[in-house]
């Protein structure tokens, strides 16, 4: 690959400010390039943060209050590749900010980027920022060379270190040379690993609101502004949390339970005083950290198959599990349930869990079992959540699947010529439980 040329290494010419003071005026004609492995915690360990999308936007010191959308260099999709790596492309100084990618949104180099805002439970925007995941701070040195430094701004005042209710402390300064002046991984400047902390995960998350278009202009406007306007009952009765939270509209119930905001509650409230204790989140501010894509899906496909309950253990989270759940794009079911006319017209209720070994008859290839009238209308209750579940990935609506069960397009019927003969639902230990729906990436 051929390499640019050399950014001019002395000053191009010489200007006098208003004091007579003689200063050099830089010009920078070649890109630089660094990258950074961004990790999470998970498990007590630092693993990669795969596969996530990102954003990065740069301003200048001439405008410090102008942001832009950089180009990508490296990955053109912009999502960290297996090891993490983000790639920032540096063409002169100023701060560079990255961002999570906001969902459904595109974004065009060199357009103006507003830095977007957590929403209060009214709709409306606070004056609260979401924060970027990290900003690399480019300075002009005397002899007309780059220096870099991983920062952050900090905008929430959380503390600095280590801690997960921390933001991580900022880094040494690093020297760009003429060998990091190609995007190829290892040219650019490696600036090592950053692990976002839990909080920051969550301060980086935005926080959705009724205002957001994709609810205004949705066909379940009225079940989505009820989540994201925090109208939600909380559990009651025998056995409740007081946070698990209900949804019930046009017919349909969804259960939130407590475990879906379990990690979210843990952490600081994007507000100064939330009127809780410690000023952390509640489940309500929590699941408004779910991209609101990822609530209409569910709610679509309880309204095509006729689903009268769900539940659901877990959401947007910040501190176990996949990118995925940290980029507010998946949701876990358990338990699903309908009814259906048998002989006679007479109603029946099917109820399933996704459970490999509690409800082994919701398995919905399930054979050498003695087969009953329930049995049936359960496994074929299960074959069709599924099959259109298999159908949405197949569309690239959908993105990766767990589940009880390693199912394979094949087996469900489902024709998918992006990865024919492949497995719509992966399984493993982690999945024995519940079902795992990922908006697909690609789509984000």
């Amino acid at each position: 690959m051929t390499q640019q040329a050399p950014a001019l290494q002395v000053p191009v010419r010489v200007e006098n400010d208003r004091d007579g003071v003689a200063m050099n005026i830089c010009q920078f004609d070649t890109d630089y390039y660094a990258r950074i492995r961004l990790q999470m915690m998970s498990g007590g360990a630092a693993t990669s943060a795969s596969n996530l999308p990102y954003l990065v936007v740069r301003n200048t010191p001439e405008a410090p209050d102008t942001w832009r959308v950089a180009t990508q260099p490296h990955r053109n999709d912009g999502r960290t590749d297996r090891e993490g790596r983000a790639h920032v492309r540096v063409a002169g100084p100023g701060r560079y900010r990255v961002f999570i990618k906001e969902p459904t949104e595109q974004f065009v180099s060199g357009n103006v980027f507003t830095i977007p805002r957590h929403a209060l439970a009214t709709g409306t925007d606070s004056d609260r920022e979401v924060q970027p995941l990290v900003e690399l701070e480019v300075i002009e040195n005397a002899n007309c060379t780059l220096s870099v430094r991983r920062t952050h701004p900090n905008g929430m005042q959380r503390t600095r270190g280590g801690g997960s209710d921390q933001i991580p402390a900022d880094g040494a300064a690093h020297r760009f040379t003429q060998a990091h002046t190609s995007y190829v991984l290892v040219s650019a400047l490696d600036l090592g690993n950053y692990v976002v902390s839990f909080q920051l995960w969550a301060d980086a998350s935005r926080t959705y609101g009724t205002n957001h278009p994709l609810i205004q202009n949705s066909t379940f406007r009225d079940a989505l502004r009820i989540i994201y306007g925090e109208q939600l009952t909380a559990g009651t009765g025998a056995g409740a949390s007081p946070h698990d939270r209900i949804l019930t509209s046009g017919g349909r119930e969804v259960q939130f339970n407590n475990q879906s905001t379990t990690g979210g509650r843990g952490r600081f409230s994007f507000r100064e005083d939330n009127g809780q204790p410690g000023n952390r989140m509640t489940a309500d501010e929590t699941l408004r950290r779910t991209h609101p894509a990822t609530m209409e899906f569910l709610l679509q496909m309880m309204d095509d198959l006729d689903i009268t309950y769900a539940r659901s253990t877990g959401a947007w989270r910040p501190h176990i599990g996949s990118t995925r759940h940290r980029y507010a794009s998946a949701i876990d079911l358990t338990h699903v349930r309908t009814t259906v006319n048998g002989a006679n017209n007479q109603q029946h209720t099917v109820t399933i869990q996704f459970h490999r070994v509690s409800s082994p008859d919701s398995n919905p290839t399930a054979t050498g079992q003695q087969e009953t009238a329930e049995r049936t209308r359960m496994r074929e209750f299960s074959r069709r959540i599924h099959v259109y579940i298999a159908t949405a990935r197949a569309q690239r609506t959908l993105g990766w699947l767990g589940g009880p069960w390693r199912l394979t397009y094949q087996q469900l019927g489902v024709i998918n010529p992006n990865e024919p003969g492949a497995e719509a639902f992966t399984t493993n230990d982690t999945h024995v439980h519940h079902i795992h729906i990922s908006m697909g990436i690609d789509q984000l």
